[in-house]
């Protein structure tokens, strides 16, 4: 997403007593800019709630969830995850978490049809827990049975606690209008989307694109589940898989005595407003998606007055109207949502230049120019770039 994808159930929600309903049904689009990149449809009931995403990258591949509900409680869910066209084989990820009681729950997961047993386990919990989300896109289906449970009202919000068998987290739920919940997690940061909600509770809308997932979903109508799916099948059958929404890349030259290398992966515009409004300005960036941009010099670098000595550091931007400044920065390792400043070496500004074209897919490269090297990025209307020397 990104970001970790979150690829296991989760746990279990207490809450009032619900009266016997109706099927509840719908499907929602979600889309990537101007790109569709995944539809969900699900069913609810006072005693089930059933869901499928397909979504299309890196391949067509299904995500399906089953919760059994009782008297307003979760008492289990679980979540199978395969490529659409390998029904027949093992699920290449199945989870499911069970309440054996007020405060405990047992959390098996598989991969490939072999247990997990690392991840499997008898687990605690206090107070109440709701879904987390399997994977990606986030299923919108748990999101409106957690509201449905627990709608927060006026401005007040609700906060429930996640069970997984990842780190436990958070889930907050705050009113912000009539029609606008705007949902919380502990999880990667504060991971924050905005959902508007209808008259029945239901949700309309689901604005993620203050994640690193930046995706937009809504409710439709009058969209064939079935035929949708079949179609991006032909099309992966005729062009292959699509891959990666952000596909990783690297960037290799040599500079004098100094042989650069640069690790990164290169987001699309996808029809977006990128600096000010995707990149947003006056917020360090990892200068590309996914884990943060690796520099890796044989040779000691020059930039500005600084000594970049030889090794591994990451690679960040800080964008504003007036000017942009790349840091290079001494942690290496780690997702491109962690930054320290306190292990930043240096900032240096960049010169800014206008592109005759724009560019789809942000660019690396790094070049010669005397008296040594010029590192630029590319993407949408401009280009940013810094010279350096090698000592």
């Amino acid at each position: 997403m990104s970001a970790k994808l979150l690829i296991v159930a989760a746990a279990l929600l207490s809450a009032p007593t619900v009266r016997a309903q109706s099927p509840v049904t719908g499907i929602f689009i979600s889309k990537l800019g101007e790109d569709t990149v995944a539809i969900e449809r699900y069913t609810r009931t006072a005693t089930r709630l059933e869901g499928e995403v397909v979504s299309r990258f890196p391949r067509v591949q299904a995500v399906r969830y089953v919760a059994d509900l009782d008297g307003g409680k979760f008492r289990g869910i679980s979540v199978t995850t395969r490529g659409v066209s390998d029904a027949a084989a093992a699920p290449a990820i199945f989870s499911m978490i069970t309440l054996l009681g007020d405060s405990v729950a047992t959390i098996e997961i598989q991969r490939n049809g072999r247990p997990d047993t690392a991840n499997s386990a008898k687990r605690s919990f206090k107070g109440r827990v709701a879904p987390s989300i399997p994977g990606f896109p986030a299923a919108v289906g748990l999101y409106e049975q957690v509201l449905a449970f627990n709608p927060p009202t006026g401005r007040d919000s609700v906060r429930v606690a996640t069970l997984g068998a990842g780190n436990p987290s958070t889930l907050s739920l705050l009113r912000r209008a009539r029609d606008t919940v705007v949902l919380v997690s502990s999880f990667n940061n504060g991971w924050v989307e905005v959902a508007t909600v209808d008259a029945n509770g239901r949700i309309t809308s689901l604005d993620a694109r203050a994640t690193t997932v930046k995706t937009v979903t809504q409710r439709a109508t009058g969209v064939d589940f079935d035929a949708l799916t079949k179609d991006w099948l032909a099309i992966e059958a005729a062009r292959g898989r699509a891959g990666r929404l952000s596909p990783a890349d690297s960037v290799r030259s040599t500079i004098g005595a100094a042989n650069i290398e640069i690790l990164y992966s290169r987001p699309g515009k996808r029809g977006r407003q990128v600096w000010g409004n995707l990149v947003k300005w006056g917020e360090p960036w990892r200068t590309g998606a996914n884990a943060a941009t690796q520099l890796t010099t044989s040779a000691d670098l020059i930039f500005g007055e600084t000594t970049v000595p030889a090794g591994k550091y990451t690679l960040w931007t800080l964008p504003t109207p007036s000017g942009t400044q790349l840091i290079i920065n001494t942690q290496t390792g780690q997702w491109g949502t962690v930054y320290d400043p306190a292990r930043d070496l240096v900032r240096v500004p960049m010169t800014q230049a206008a592109l005759p074209r724009p560019v789809e897919q942000f660019t690396i490269a790094v070049a010669p120019q005397a008296p040594g090297g010029v590192l630029r990025i590319s993407w949408d209307d401009r280009e940013y770039s810094v010279p350096f020397r090698v000592k």
